[in-house]
């Protein structure tokens, strides 16, 4: 009974690994749908933002909000990260998008915090910083297909 335990134990974790991708294509198919995933993430948070711009929202929410988009963001960049390049040329491709995916997550971890600390004008001073990081994403997206 115990060696079924861990049996099934071990294939949920190694089923939650995110393992190599075999080709460039897949590679660059796998970073596409996280730079797309990312710029969702910071694209919620730009709503966010332009509500608490406009007196639309409360603290409580916009704080839950951004929260989230930081959540998800952090946790899309840990997967893609965990993905082994498959060569060289992956391994620049890799290094492209992780950059701009740390810097879209310091977006908005500082949104985030704004938000917590109910500094209005922290969290709309960070607009312009979504909006540039939602363009370069944007126009990654769109070169990686």
């Amino acid at each position: 009974m115990r060696i079924r335990v861990a049996g099934a134990l071990g294939l949920l974790v190694l089923g939650g690994c995110v393992g190599p991708a075999r080709t460039t294509d897949d590679y660059t198919r796998k970073a596409s749908t996280s730079v797309h995933d990312v710029h969702s993430a910071v694209e919620t948070a730009r709503l966010g933002v332009d509500a608490v711009a406009r007196d639309r929202t409360t603290g409580p929410y916009v704080s839950v909000l951004l929260g989230q988009a930081e959540e998800q963001a952090t946790s899309v960049q840990s997967t893609f990260d965990s993905v082994q390049p498959p060569n060289e040329d992956a391994d620049r491709l890799r290094d492209e998008v992780d950059g701009l995916l740390t810097q879209a997550v310091s977006v908005l971890g500082d949104v985030r915090i704004a938000a917590r600390r109910g500094d209005t004008d922290g969290i709309t001073g960070r607009g312009p910083a979504l909006a540039d990081i939602s363009k370069r994403l944007s126009d990654l997206e769109d070169r990686l297909g």
